[in-house]
């Protein structure tokens, strides 16, 4: 979802190479940081970003310029509005995490103070959408964001949370926060009823390293209107199950996923002979991972598709010259280099404390040790669910993957492609997902809902 090629080409082969003392990486370096500035001549359709309109300068940081993106796609669900994520966007310095976060926060302590009032005043449908985009906002400001050492962290998933929840029981949804019983703790999630229904087929819904399901209403939405039902949570890693409970990811997918499918199993009204898991981004990867042993699914979406996040991770650190080589030299040496590079690239600072956090480590060298495991090349075949694989031509995190995993796929299996002519060709489809919900829910329609 943060276009991770962007982010470590910008990141640490300038980075990488000025921690290792060369004086090449140290111009790459300087013309790299030039680069994350506004140009006059990358004006949207116009010089290097003519026909390229997901690769506009917002706040002039690559990355940060992918996740503004992302966040003003999310405006046709109601999720955000376009002027405040600009003005948003406006104020935060290219590359500071803190500024991100503080700015983020600032817009949605406004936007919820006009939920407040609107509530007071008895006006229901105005502070469901202010308390909507609220939330978004604060899920937008800990997308990047990882000092564990701040209180407001764990201050503002609360309060995403609660705004979400609050927004959809003005909007009169059939829904509720659950804890899903895990290890010794739970994960948190949510269930929606499609309105009118008892008994239905259920999409279980899950996001990948960044992005929650919460943010994912365009899937919700879709079917809650077509008749589905919607149990969404948050894995270990993810969104508040990391954050509240310190669940951190694990390679054996197939576990949480387990413990989810028999707490939908212990609802009526979700049909456990019509489960349909979905998993997106990183997600990808990890609802394959599950799907390939686990026996209770009808269906199984992948968007996109992946069969080893080992490989297209190691790909991207394999373009970095020298890093593989140092992380083979021994994990001191890779993690002075990385500690070096962090100094001068917040990116890679930002990068590795994020990762390390979420996949329960402590040191960078360990994060490649940890992404080895995360390989199904072996388990695709035992996938037995129809699956659907959507991908954009564009996708830069995990290029070529979806076409591995249609190859390896033994079940009836089936690959949606969005080009640049569905205006939906990035990384989960953001910017277009209109588009998306109506395509993906035309294909569940056809096998499960009937």
């Amino acid at each position: 979802m943060i276009e991770r090629r962007r982010f470590l080409t910008h990141t640490a082969v300038a980075g990488g190479a000025a921690a290792l003392g060369f004086a090449a990486g140290r111009r790459g370096l300087d013309r790299e940081v030039a680069s994350a500035r506004f140009h006059g001549d990358d004006v949207l359709g116009q010089g290097a970003a003519a026909g390229v309109w997901y690769r506009y300068k917002f706040v002039g940081q690559p990355v940060m310029d992918a996740q503004i993106v992302f966040w003003l796609g999310l405006a046709s669900m109601g999720l955000t509005d376009v002027g405040e994520v600009l003005d948003t966007a406006t104020r935060i310095r290219p590359g500071d995490e803190r500024s991100w976060f503080e700015q983020w926060l600032a817009t949605a302590e406004r936007v919820r103070g006009y939920g407040d009032e609107a509530e007071a005043r008895g006006h229901t449908r105005s502070a469901a959408s202010h308390f909507l985009r609220a939330g978004a906002y604060y899920r937008a400001g800990l997308m990047r964001y990882a000092d564990r050492a701040d209180p407001r962290l764990v201050e503002a998933t609360i309060a995403a949370l609660d705004l979400h929840g609050r927004a959809l029981r003005l909007r009169g949804y059939d829904s509720r926060q659950v804890d899903i019983p895990y290890e010794r703790g739970v994960l948190h999630g949510r269930v929606h009823y499609a309105p009118g229904i008892e008994r239905a087929p259920t999409i279980v819904l899950q996001q990948g390293l960044h992005a929650w399901p919460e943010d994912t209403m365009w899937v919700i939405d879709g079917a809650l209107e077509r008749g589905y039902h919607v149990l969404s949570f948050h894995g270990p890693g993810q969104g508040a199950s990391l954050r509240l409970h310190g669940h951190p990811f694990r390679p054996d997918w197939e576990v949480p996923v387990g413990r989810v499918l028999d707490f939908a199993e212990r609802d009526g009204r979700l049909d456990a002979d019509r489960f349909v898991l979905m998993g997106l981004s990183f997600g990808g990867y990890l609802a394959p991972r599950a799907a390939s042993r686990e026996r209770r699914l009808r269906a199984l979406v992948a968007n996109p598709g992946v069969v080893s996040w080992r490989d297209a991770m190691l790909r991207h650190f394999a373009s970095m010259p020298g890093v593989l080589e140092l992380h083979r030299r021994g994990p001191a040496a890779f993690d002075r280099a990385i500690d070096a590079a962090s100094v001068v690239m917040p990116d890679a600072r930002w990068y590795f404390d994020d990762v390390t956090w979420k996949h329960g480590v402590s040191t960078p060298h360990e994060v490649i040790d940890e992404l080895r495991k995360y390989d199904n090349s072996e388990g695709v075949a035992d996938i037995r669910c129809e699956t659907l694989i959507m991908e954009g031509s564009a996708e830069d995190a995990t290029p070529g993957e979806s076409e591995r995993l249609l190859r390896a796929l033994t079940c009836p299996k089936h690959m949606m492609v969005f080009d640049a002519s569905t205006a939906s060709q990035v990384h989960c489809q953001g910017g277009n997902q209109l588009l998306a919900q109506a395509r993906l829910f035309d294909w569940l329609d056809e096998r499960v809902a009937r």
